[in-house]
């Protein structure tokens, strides 16, 4: 039996992210508990309720973006099987009714590979396979003994502002002295489209995304190797 995570958290970013058009997506456990969540593979994790709630038929096909992840450990999901820890999108596609839902087929597992304070930070998505960017997405911590908010004093960011945008889009922050931080932007597959190094402790963030196609995108902020805070950011043409 692997070595079982306690937590020490005393709060934590537990939501779901953001959707539009088909489909929405509910982690059952987004703060996985080891002592609750072992799975039958001797690892964590959880199930993905996924809703299409449209009126029409739909090919749903499952994603995952490793936010941040300690080292020699490994993630893997389900969706139709269960994949190897490289694999980011679903080779299989599963055919949702209107209105059909399914609360155990989107299987996340995290395995500590018997690493002590191990944590990770995943979002995973579900999509119309054929279009991407009908999607809806959710995120979930696993975590060890060392909490995920060092730092998070005396640092904010605003909301991205004009939003949606078509040209440049801003944002205001302020951070601790001295921390290593940048903004890194993906889309909603979790393709890197942007990243901008923070240099000083406070001040106003320039994204010229005049070039970047329209859609939705998420900015991750990244404090000192780890995720604190996601801004969503529409882009329009």
């Amino acid at each position: 039996m692997k070595n079982l995570l306690f937590f020490t958290l005393s709060m934590c970013f537990c939501y779901n992210l953001y959707s539009q058009g088909s489909l929405t997506v509910e982690a059952h456990d987004q703060l996985v508990n080891p002592i609750c969540c072992t799975t039958i593979f001797d690892d964590y994790g959880t199930e993905i309720t996924v809703k299409n709630i449209s009126e029409q038929k739909i090919d749903v096909k499952v994603s995952r973006e490793v936010i941040n992840a300690s080292s020699e450990t490994e993630n893997y999901f389900c969706w139709v099987a269960c994949y190897s820890s490289s694999t980011n999108i679903s080779p299989h596609s599963k055919v949702f009714a209107p209105q059909q839902e399914d609360a155990t087929s989107f299987q996340v597992h995290f395995d500590n590979l018997n690493v002590n304070s191990a944590s990770a930070i995943i979002r995973y998505c579900a999509f119309v396979s054929d279009n991407p960017s009908d999607s809806s997405c959710t995120m979930v911590y696993y975590s060890g003994p060392t909490s995920i908010e060092t730092n998070l004093i005396d640092l904010s960011f605003s909301e991205f502002y004009p939003n949606p945008s078509s040209t440049n889009t801003f944002l205001d922050y302020q951070l601790p002295t001295n921390v290593d931080s940048e903004v890194v932007i993906t889309d909603m597959l979790g393709t890197m489209v942007l990243v901008k190094k923070i240099k000083k402790n406070n001040g106003k963030l320039k994204f010229d995304i005049s070039q970047t196609k329209p859609g939705i995108y998420f900015a991750n902020i990244i404090v000192e190797g780890e995720l604190k805070e996601i801004r969503r950011l529409v882009i329009s043409k």
